[in-house]
């Protein structure tokens, strides 16, 4: 009896391991059949018709079949991904080095070159993988991402809402979260002190970036009603607690977290205008009479904002009263250009503080 049974398991075990490898050599078949969207290139005509007919366009310049063998699969993946977007060749520089010599161009192993409409754009340098590579093709003339920038690693950078809600459900550190466009320029002049103070602060605060410039991002920024680039906010058990209300450096950050709180509003600087001074403050009204009146009148355009108004503000009503005191024919005056603004315009004024004497109205 023993033996029919032992023939029966044996017959069933042939027919499950049957089954498992015909779906298996089936895909292998297709995998193998799959025809490549890698567009191979043996001619330098060819070549010049991809640079005509094909906008954007990666190049693998290979020294040989081997020299990419380990890298093909990547290659096609991204061909895959950015099938209709961008375009990838081949070329084999072991075989076909009348190209290669056309292209200027000799590899070790490979070289990846980037074309756009026609022209060479830049050779490809950032990570060999699909994500890395397809992010350059999307934006082949950008900056470095920066999730791919190798000194914000301890940055948690954020690439959907979904994502991001998971974070604020499972992260036990506090956030400090910077909402970001990549176009940004006090973005850009600020990611290296944040990564900074995330690198240091890292087993306290987890630090994270979002760039709320893409589509799928918009909700994000009508949720935290982001109006300007960076918004900065500070989460405690995912909820906003505070607006980031520290310096724009890594010092500051620091020193912000370690004592985060509301942030204070300015209170509002006093008007140059309401101050004693002997400095005659000027208006659209006001101006041409006074200029008529007084023969000898230095005036400054100025903004309330100006640093170097600001600057220049205590040694001119020094100098106003000095005039005044020693009987000096003379007077100096000021005009809020920010208020004024025909006035500023019609005096040429570009830049501040900018200086005109009565002189030129005369």
């Amino acid at each position: 009896m023993a033996a029919p049974t032992s023939r029966s398991t044996i017959l069933v075990l042939s027919v499950v391991i049957l089954l498992l490898l015909i779906p298996y050599k089936s895909n292998a078949q297709n995998n193998k059949n799959r025809k490549s969207l890698i567009i191979r290139v043996d001619d330098v005509k060819e070549f010049k018709k991809l640079l005509r007919t094909k906008t954007n366009l990666l190049v693998i310049c290979a020294q040989s079949e081997k020299a990419t063998a380990k890298v093909m699969q990547l290659f096609e993946q991204v061909a895959e991904e950015m099938k209709g977007k961008a375009t990838l060749a081949y070329i084999n520089c072991g075989d076909d080095k009348k190209v290669c010599k056309q292209l200027k161009v000799s590899p070790t192993e490979f070289d990846l070159r980037h074309y756009k409409d026609g022209e060479y754009n830049k050779d490809y340098d950032r990570k060999l993988a699909v994500k890395s590579m397809v992010n350059f093709l999307q934006d082949p003339t950008g900056e470095l991402p920066w999730e791919e920038d190798p000194t914000a690693v301890d940055v948690v950078h954020i690439a959907s809402e979904d994502s991001f809600n998971k974070l604020l459900k499972k992260e036990k550190n506090p956030l400090l979260v910077m909402f970001y466009a990549p176009w940004c320029g006090f973005c850009k002049r600020l990611k290296p002190d944040f990564a900074g103070a995330a690198t240091e602060l890292k087993n306290q605060f987890t630090l994270v970036g979002i760039d709320v410039d893409k589509p799928p991002m918009m909700s994000l920024r009508v949720q935290y009603n982001i109006t300007g680039f960076p918004t900065i906010y500070y989460f405690v058990k995912g909820q906003v607690k505070y607006k980031y209300g520290g310096e724009n450096n890594k010092a500051g950050i620091i020193a912000w977290l370690n004592n985060p709180q509301e942030v204070k509003e300015k209170e509002k600087e006093a008007e140059w205008a309401d101050e004693e001074s002997e400095v005659v403050h000027l208006t659209d009204d006001t101006f041409q009479d006074f200029i008529k009146q007084n023969p000898s009148v230095l005036v400054m355009f100025y903004a309330p904002w100006c640093g170097h108004c600001k600057h220049m503000k205590p040694g001119y009503t020094e100098a106003a009263k000095a005039l005044k005191d020693e009987g000096i024919v003379g007077v100096l005056a000021a005009v809020d250009a920010t208020k004024e603004k025909k006035l500023a315009q019609d005096n040429n004024v570009k830049g501040f503080p900018t200086g005109a004497s009565s002189k030129m109205w005369m």
